[in-house]
């Protein structure tokens, strides 16, 4: 079964472990969204964020925030959502409202 990714980078300095839903429309851009159909883990998306210039093909936006991963970005992974750390991701719970 196909896992729906997506990857949002923040514009403003490094969130706290908790977002919500509408900050992923106001301070968060969609950079890359796509369907897995290998099971791959979020710390394997993360690491080749970071080591490739264009990880799993074309950013759906060329005007990106910045060009590689930086904390406070969120990788969503079908319904779960993880935050970029200094090293590694976090889970993290996604507020209502």
């Amino acid at each position: 079964m196909p896992l729906r990714v997506r990857v949002y980078f923040c514009k403003e300095p490094e969130a706290g472990p908790r977002i919500g839903r509408q900050a992923l429309d106001t301070i968060y851009e969609l950079v890359w969204e796509s369907e897995l159909k290998n099971v791959i883990t979020i710390g394997r998306i993360w690491l080749r964020f970071q080591q490739e210039a264009m990880p799993f093909g074309r950013a759906l936006k060329d005007g990106r925030p910045h060009e590689k991963m930086a904390p406070g970005d969120v990788i969503q992974a079908g319904d779960e959502y993880f935050m970029v750390m200094q090293v590694g991701v976090k889970k993290v719970e996604l507020k209502e409202g």
